[in-house]
Formats: structure tokens, sequence, C-alpha cells
């Protein structure tokens, strides 16, 4: 079986590369990935059922003309005839990717699932009004349709009427994204105790969305009001296009003796060390597209303060894991985090929160949706 991958943000997420490994022992792909003209092709990881073809067409105006940018990028695939020999199509995003899945069945016939991430969803769908005719005849022709959380696909569905609800119903699925091997070889139960001192530790890009600035100022409220030694370790590298940002945040902790940021670690044994002398883990983010960081901290036995109403709430809700918070308000995300303190003893194992997130197992579920036998 050979399947064609339509992949616009592969560049960006380095999961999609470990997905397709884990492919290669059943079938073969091709991975057609449009991107921008000054963007230069990057994740280029060596397969060996694995074509990758980068393909610099999305020039600047397209972001203001998204139909002659389907446009071209249908043109291009063809061109090269991406569609050739292909068995079966997964769309990795809906309205570039599920859009050119389209345009290859009307052409050619070619069966499609399409995934729904959490762009699709809070920018395109919530914003485009004009776009929504035509996509919704892209999730009408696919065989399914992909949701990586329960609460993305709320979110959608809160959007559409219910006539068009019933006619996809049937076809949607709940697949997560899966956690790199060595957190699940190597999990690791709640420490169940606290010491004298209480260490805090966010792993993610020094960026906007993640809310850094208003989870040092909860941090430093429950340092002044409880008098307990909190400390705030942050891991992570800066975003390339919020500079400005980075640098507010190195002038925002540079007094503060109990932050320590350690930039971003790439070895995955330092990583694994750095959770290990953490207590809990602290990420209050804002339109987070999924959260496999708080799958990783929970595999390390660390309890989690997580974001309400974001895509990894709908599989931590109702689990005794931590505790969501709106990452609006200071004094929740202080709360959560004191909470938790509280609770600590009665946190004892979190292996069947982070079971599911097994690549192995998710891959079976794509290959039963392609028709793999």
């Amino acid at each position: 079986m050979k399947v064609l991958h339509l992949n616009s943000y592969y560049i960006d997420n380095h999961l999609y590369s470990q997905l397709y490994g884990f492919f290669e022992s059943h079938l073969s792909q091709r991975v057609y990935i449009p991107i921008k003209q000054d963007r230069k092709p990057e994740n280029v990881v060596s397969f060996d059922r694995t074509e990758l073809v980068f393909q610099k067409i999305i020039k600047p105006f397209h972001k203001y003309n998204y139909f002659g940018k389907i446009k071209a990028i249908t043109k291009d695939a063809i061109d090269k005839s991406v569609q050739k020999d292909i068995d079966f199509v997964h769309a990795h995003n809906l309205f570039t990717d599920g859009a050119l899945a389209y345009n290859l069945k009307k052409k050619f016939g070619l069966r499609y699932i399409v995934a729904v991430r959490a762009t699709d969803i809070g920018l395109q769908y919530k914003l485009m009004y004009h776009r929504r005719p035509f996509i919704k005849r892209v999730l009408s022709e696919a065989n399914q349709i992909v949701f990586i959380s329960p609460t993305n696909r709320d979110k959608m569905l809160s959007m559409m009427p219910e006539s068009f609800i019933n006619k996809i119903k049937d076809k949607i699925r709940v697949i997560p994204n899966g956690v790199n091997e060595i957190w699940l070889n190597n999990i690791h139960k709640p420490k169940g105790k606290l010491g004298e001192t209480i260490n805090l530790i966010y792993v993610g890009q020094i960026m906007k969305r993640k809310n850094l600035f208003p989870l040092i100022d909860a941090v430093e409220l429950i340092r002044n009001k409880s008098g307990k030694e909190f400390n705030l370790t942050i891991v992570g590298g800066p975003n390339v296009y919020e500079e400005e940002y980075f640098k507010a945040f190195s002038e925002k902790i540079a007094a503060l003796k109990w932050v320590r940021y350690l930039g971003k670690i790439k070895d995955k044994q330092k990583l694994q060390e750095t959770y290990g002398a953490s207590d809990i883990f602290v990420m209050p983010s804002k339109s987070e597209l999924f959260g496999l960081v708080y799958i990783e901290a929970l595999s390390q036995g660390l309890p989690v303060i997580y974001s309400k109403n974001e895509g990894i709430n709908g599989y931590l809700e109702d689990k005794d894991v931590g505790f969501a918070v709106n990452p609006d308000n200071i004094e929740e995300i202080a709360t959560g985090i004191e909470n938790i303190v509280g609770n600590y003893a009665n946190y004892k194992n979190f292996e069947p929160i982070v079971a599911p997130f097994n690549w192995s197992e998710i891959v079976n579920q794509y290959l039963s949706m392609y028709g793999y036998e």
C-alpha cells in the first residue's frame, strides 16, 4: 500500500517525522510539503520507504488569496505527479491539506482522511466565513475526520449547524498525537512527598501565548503570601518571530533569583533529569495547539497546571492529574498550584493517562482508517 501525506505543517513540527517513521514498517509513503517561498526545507529526515517532496509554492499574496493559494498548490501537486501510484491520502490539516485532498479526489477519485487542527478551528473556521461552504464540502467528501482532542472536536462542532453535524458525525474520530518513546519507556510514578523547597518547571517556547508573565506573577504571589519557598525552572528557546517578547522576558527574570532559565534542552536524557529534579509542571498557556509536553511531564510523575478549554483539557479533565486554570487569572493560577501542593500525597500513578499517547497504537488506528490489511 502507498499513502500520500499532504502536510503543509511538516517543517514546523517534528512530530510528523516520528509518525512517518512508525508507518515505514507497514507501507510506502510520499509526503507533499508546500512551503513559503522564503522558507528552506527543514526536518529533512532520511527514510527507507518515504519520499519527502518539498515545494516552495506559497507566495506572500496567498495570505490574502486563499482560493488562489489552493489552486496554485493543486496545480503544482498534480504537475509533480504526487498522486501517481497512490492508494489513499492523509491530509494533515483542513484548510490547506484538506482542500488539496478534496481536489485530488475530484480529479483522480482518491479517498482521503483529513485532520482538523487548532488553527483550522480558532482562526480559519471561526473567522473566515466566506471559506466555510467550501470547507464543508471538504469535510463531506472525506472518508473520516480526525480531531486530536475532544476539546477541539467540541469547539468545531459548536460553530456548525446541527443539520451538517448529522451528516458528518459518524465519520469523526478523536486520535491524539504521540510522545517520543523515551517518555513511555521511562515512566516514573509521582513522588508523593514534597521537600522544603517546591520546584516548579515550565517547558516550552518563550512566546506570548505560552503565558509566562502571568505564570511568573502567580508564583511570586504564592511566595509572598504562603511563606513557602517556590523555585521556577524555565526550559525553552525563544520564538524567532517574537524577539521583543524574549527581551522583555529576559528583563523580567533578571532580578528574580528564584527563577532559573536553562534555555532549550535538546538532549532528551538531560530533559528527563530536569523533570526528575522538579515537583510540579506549570504551563497555563493560551491557544495551545495540543500540549504533548503535559504528557511528558506526567510520564515523569509530575502533576500539571494546564489551561481550561484547551486541547489537552479533553484528555485530562475528570482525572486526578493536577488542575485546570483560567490562564488570564493570576490568582487562579496561584490557587491551582497551591491545590496541587495540598493534594500532592494523593497523586499515585499517571501511567494510564500517558498510555494512549503511544505512536505504535496511534499508527494502528490510522492504518485501519486507510483500509490497510
